[in-house]
């Protein structure tokens, strides 16, 4: 739950007060854990939404390691300070994007020790457990959690100690739920009262879902190999008469919690069956346990399932409009993101395993992994502001979910089936990719982490953004009054080029639609249907011979002129003496190129272009080259710079001749 900042007015501090009260709990996290003998692959899984707003920007961003002088305190916007170490280590994080009042609310992320932490997820005591020990107005706010230890520790222990002591000497602002994770343990967290806490190492055999209430049961205080605790825990609610025993423990939740809510009773029945569907707890269980034990294996594609639920089959779906705003679903359209943390214990600890991030809400958005071990994210996931702009990635990936989620049907499904097949296809990449990382040096799996996570993030970015401009055509087409539409057309669903014309045409004939516009006709027999052409006359591929040696490159014949890619052109030239680096120059928004230096690839390089010309606009292509401002003119073509080789030539180093389809590059100038 967010707090509110005091500098705001009281009266708007009032209004959203009553706007909170109204809706507590609703408009907040649900955080899962998968322990490692539970996880289908053996990689264990701590997992949150951020729930709050559906018009709230976050980023994606990497914190540098930094040195600080003695007496260098951090200090957030709510009165809470913490005196830095020396030397801090480099993290990867979600922020806000906007931050103008000073609260950064970094959501969970990696540091360079292969430690990870997801917190925010808000919980509140019962009225004689916040009396007895009331909450602080300086203490740790759970926004700065995640930015007060990523920095300065190197386990998940000493992550648990360190916010022990912040508990022990300042307390905490407001309760909540924190996970904190190494190769070696998961550490379950709940911050209870002013200076009450209980941290527990996550057992292998179980999962959880956890919403916005303390779970913590029956716990053994003197068990200080898997318990941390606070010194006053079963003290102090004994002093005030509120302690609640069994079998000579403190059970924390009948001590320290408040009654369950109903939308976090929604939650925790939908999650735990959602998970394993044979534990079939009823919604009016009179307890549901943290501790799950189940013989199901629960894959990385049930926790994106999961942060998707809505209940969908269910007498409580979400979807149904006798439910609308009666049912608290875990797949919320107020997720500003979704995260999902596979702990790799294979991994150089430098980089502890893959964070998968989705964008806006994760119902029609798709998970991307960000290995911890990077040092680089890219512009659109950095761009800060709370208004809509078209060059960033959440609101990119945000306004998709919004125009699918008006029609699931209608808009989303095929949106969804897209990103889920790409969800797939990454993950089992990864099985690959992971032996290059697991054999590689510290080094070299830092940089081969880096390289894979700036571009799946670039493609995530270029997909979404291709998708959106369809998709928003898509959505004005059928916003009409239908004068001119009949009931079929007005009912045509919109799917993405990017699943291909064949899945297009399966789709179609599945739905008896014509692929001509037209009205709806009897399905064709099978002899009937014409296989429209593979390719567009307008896609070449033409043999390149550089320095002697062969390649191929691909490219769009446009008006008699032939265009390239420009990364692609930068990939035939990486290992000549003609190689020249692409940047963006963050400050003047353009392309910078240098001759001479080093081009790092993406997967995506010299890859299949789309056989039919995508979205594309021809304009001046602004770039700066060797430090100078260069125009050239060329196409923007479904988010990638296509030029004229014979125009680049003019300020790259090498020579062309193109005789009978076949480019000859010559290198030697």
């Amino acid at each position: 739950m967010r707090k509110i900042l005091r500098q705001k007015s009281i009266i708007t501090f009032l209004a959203i007060a009553l706007i909170l009260t109204t809706y507590q709990g609703a408009f907040a996290c649900t955080g899962t854990i998968i322990g490692k003998d539970v996880s289908a692959d053996g990689n264990p899984m701590i997992a949150r939404t951020e729930d709050w707003n559906s018009a709230y920007n976050k980023m994606l961003t990497v914190v540098p390691a930094a040195t600080h002088k003695p007496g260098e305190m951090f200090e957030d916007a709510y009165n809470f300070t913490w005196p830095w170490p020396e030397k801090t280590y480099k993290y990867v994080s979600i922020p806000d994007g906007y931050q103008d009042e000073g609260d950064v609310f970094e959501a969970g992320g990696w540091n360079e020790h292969g430690v990870t932490v997801t917190a925010t997820v808000t919980a509140s005591g019962n009225e004689a457990a916040e009396k007895a020990d009331p909450l602080t107005n300086n203490g740790i706010y759970e926004s700065s959690v995640v930015s007060v230890l990523l920095p300065q520790i190197k386990t998940a222990r000493e992550g648990v100690e360190l916010l022990g002591e912040i508990m022990d000497e300042k307390g905490c602002q407001e309760g909540a739920i924190v996970l904190i994770a190494d190769q070696d343990e998961i550490w379950y967290i709940e911050l209870l009262s002013g200076h009450q806490y209980c941290a527990v190492k996550y057992p292998d055999d179980a999962y959880s879902v956890t919403p916005n209430c303390y779970m913590l049961g029956k716990v053994d205080i003197n068990d200080t190999e898997n318990v941390y605790a606070s010194e006053n825990l079963v003290s102090l609610p004994k002093e005030h008469g509120f302690l609640v025993e069994e079998d000579g423990h403190i059970n924390i939740k009948k001590t320290y919690a408040e009654k369950l809510r109903d939308g976090n009773r929604d939650r925790l029945w939908a999650g735990i069956n959602f998970l394993d569907p044979t534990k079939n707890i009823p919604h009016d269980a009179e307890e549901f346990d943290l501790f799950q034990k189940t013989s199901k294996k629960i894959s990385l594609q049930d926790v994106m399932a999961l942060q998707r639920y809505r209940n969908e089959g269910s007498k409580l779906d979400a979807n149904l409009p006798e439910n609308k705003g009666k049912v608290r679903p875990i797949g919320l359209v107020e997720q500003e993101e979704c995260h999902i943390i596979q702990i790799k214990k294979d991994y150089p600890k430098e980089l502890g395993g893959i964070m998968w991030v989705a964008m806006g809400n994760a119902e029609h958005a798709m998970y991307v992994p960000v290995i911890g071990g990077t040092t680089e994210t890219i512009e659109p996931y950095t761009i800060t502001g709370n208004q809509y702009t078209p060059d960033s990635a959440y609101w990119t990936m945000r306004g998709v979910s919004a125009l699918s989620g008006l029609d699931r049907e209608l808009y989303g499904k095929y949106v969804r089936e897209y990103f889920e097949q790409e969800e797939e296809n990454m993950i089992q990449e990864l099985k690959a990719f992971d032996k290059k990382l697991i054999n590689a040096s510290s080094e070299k799996a830092i940089e081969l982490s880096t390289e894979y996570t700036v571009d799946k993030l670039q493609k995530a970015y270029d997909d979404a953004t291709l998708i959106y401009k369809e998709l928003n055509t898509h959505f004005f087409d059928h916003s009409g009054d239908g004068g001119y539409k009949n009931d079929d057309q007005k009912r045509t669903p919109f799917v993405p080029s990017l699943l291909g014309e064949k899945r297009l045409k399966e789709i179609y004939k599945e739905l008896k639609l014509p692929l001509d516009g037209g009205a709806a006709q009897p399905l064709a027999k099978p002899d009937e249907i014409v296989e429209d052409k593979k390719e567009d006359e307008n896609i070449l591929s033409i043999k390149v011979i550089i320095d002697g040696k062969e390649s191929e490159l691909k490219g769009y014949n446009i008006e008699g002129s032939n265009y390239f890619k420009l990364r692609d052109i930068a990939a035939v030239l990486a290992d000549t003496d003609s190689k020249f680096s692409i940047n963006y120059n963050k400050e003047k928004r353009v392309i910078d190129i240098e001759n001479g230096k080093d081009y790092k690839k993406l997967n995506t390089d010299l890859s299949t272009l789309n056989p039919k010309i995508g979205d594309k606009s021809q304009n001046n292509q602004d770039l700066i080259i060797d430090g100078k401002d260069i125009s050239i003119m060329g196409y923007n073509i479904d988010g990638y710079n296509f030029l004229k080789l014979e125009d680049l030539s003019k300020h790259i180093k090498y020579n062309l001749e193109l005789k009978d389809n076949v480019m000859e590059i010559n290198t030697g100038r």
